[in-house]
């Protein structure tokens, strides 16, 4: 791909290539290859205008609606090798990773597509019959994140179709490339109106936030952005689904035996170069298997070929960002500093690009900024526990609480174990998504309102109670 790729905004069914554009940043090179439009005030008045004006005929129409989901699906696999590209080219995750991650899209709009949207009769005896309706917010702002560009629109993007909304989304200026080619071939399959995209950087997203009518926000993004977006949100009082990351412990229990569970560990850690809000950041294990289970994972990292992501057989990218390698040499040389082990296998020649070396940390403090906050890198503290209550303990000992994993060969003790811990989700034996039909979203700091399933579908509607008086 070349720097003149040429991305456009979406709005109101018709491109917007824009007067101003801004670089993107291949991070396999640390160069920019494309550029994407620079949106302002201005772009986003008129995909509101649009939006308003195509929302209330679609809001009618719910079969139309479905239909469109399942056209969507099938226009996302026909386009999944583009799209994949796109993802590794800017965002830096493998190609097998970046194909995974469309067909997953795709498998969300299909999921919504044949989902019910819930109404309910309330009526009790003799009273005037009540019925509780869900009705749509109208227009409704997305603004999503860099990691998985295309997988997490489609998690809010769905929904809020089915729901009868129309939508303006604001991709991350780090990875714009593929969100924004999304919206030009879904706009194929949607009324115009109904799915603007904009590319721009934070100014944007304060218009999207504050804009009075926009009536629902459903954000996905760092605590301090979270954070703006509520107050900017606050001025008028609209509604906001927000996930805001995670820094998920894994529990190993002493029964556990760490040659079965290891290769899970590391990969549930280290998928999209642990770039990943709901990636494993931090073991517990009891200090019966402490030094076993440090020693098989250090061999396991054998199997993470570092390197570009269109190379075969490489499984970690770069990190997207150039400030991100610097925070994780940063922590990196605080841990080392401090006393812990590092133990790493440097297994890239990439001379450029913001790459860096994967590494198990043992010896660490559990206080230490490695442990304690969200690094977002291939990097994995290890940190033994006397006590089961210790352990618990430590895990909860945060400001975020998205998932949790318990490892062990007695699931009943998995299940207890799961049921103290403060997340919104906790695997036994299993720290991944295993379906889409179930809630996802964090406790604490970690998020308000849940994505997926019918708790997804929900977040998009608005309860209306309807009474009929003879």
């Amino acid at each position: 791909m070349r720097k003149s790729l040429l991305s456009m905004a979406m709005i109101g069914g018709r491109p917007c290539i824009g007067d101003e554009r801004f670089d993107v940043i291949d991070p396999s090179s640390g160069s920019a290859f494309a550029s994407a439009p620079l949106c302002g005030a201005d772009h986003l008045e008129s995909a509101v205008l649009a939006a308003e004006k195509a929302q209330p005929a679609w809001a009618k129409a719910e079969r139309a609606r479905r239909t469109a989901l399942l056209t969507c699906a099938n226009t996302i696999l026909r386009n999944r090798a583009e799209l994949a590209r796109l993802i590794t080219k800017e965002q830096g995750k493998p190609l097998p990773e970046a194909k995974n991650e469309v067909a997953y899209a795709a498998d969300v709009f299909k999921t919504y597509a044949e989902m019910e949207i819930p109404s309910k009769d309330l009526s009790e005896g003799n009273a005037p019959r009540t019925l509780l309706l869900n009705r749509p917010y109208g227009i409704v702002g997305l603004i999503t994140p860099w990691n998985f560009p295309i997988a997490t629109i489609a998690v809010k993007l769905a929904p809020a179709l089915l729901a009868g909304n129309a939508v303006i989304l604001k991709p991350s200026p780090l990875a714009p490339l593929s969100p924004l080619h999304l919206g030009k071939i879904l706009n194929r399959d949607l009324p115009s109106g109904i799915f603007n995209c904009l590319s721009g950087f934070k100014d944007l997203g304060e218009w999207i936030a504050r804009h009075p009518k926009i009536r629902k926000l459903s954000v996905t993004a760092s605590i301090p952005t979270g954070r703006a977006v509520l107050s900017e949100a606050a001025s008028e009082i609209k509604s906001v689904t927000l996930e805001l990351g995670g820094n998920d412990p894994a529990i190993v229990l002493p029964d556990s035996q760490p040659h079965n569970i290891a290769s899970e560990i590391l990969e549930s850690a280290w998928r999209n170069a642990g770039q990943v809000c709901s990636a494993i950041k931090r073991i517990y294990v009891h200090e019966s298997r402490y030094e076993e289970l440090t020693e098989v994972l250090s061999a396991e990292m054998a199997n993470y070929v570092v390197g570009n992501g269109f190379v075969e057989g490489v499984r970690i990218g770069p990190l997207t960002t150039k400030q991100s390698v610097e925070r994780v040499e940063e922590m990196i040389s605080s841990a080392y500093k401090s006393g812990a082990a590092i133990l790493s296998y440097p297994r890239t020649n990439e001379d450029s690009g913001f790459f860096t070396t994967p590494a198990i940390v043992k010896d660490i403090d559990s206080s230490h900024p490695l442990v304690s906050d969200e690094q977002f890198a291939p990097i994995l503290p290890i940190v033994p526990y006397k006590t089961i209550e210790q352990a618990i303990a430590w895990a909860n000992d945060s400001n975020y609480g998205l998932s949790a994993s318990v490892w062990t060969t007695n699931p009943r003790m998995g299940y207890d174990v799961a049921s103290q811990l403060e997340c919104g989700r906790v695997g036994v034996n299993g720290h991944k998504r295993a379906t889409t039909h179930a809630p996802f979203g964090g406790f604490k700091h970690s998020g308000i309102g849940r994505e997926l399933g019918t708790w997804g579908l929900a977040e998009m509607l608005e309860h209306q109670v309807v009474n009929i008086f003879d």
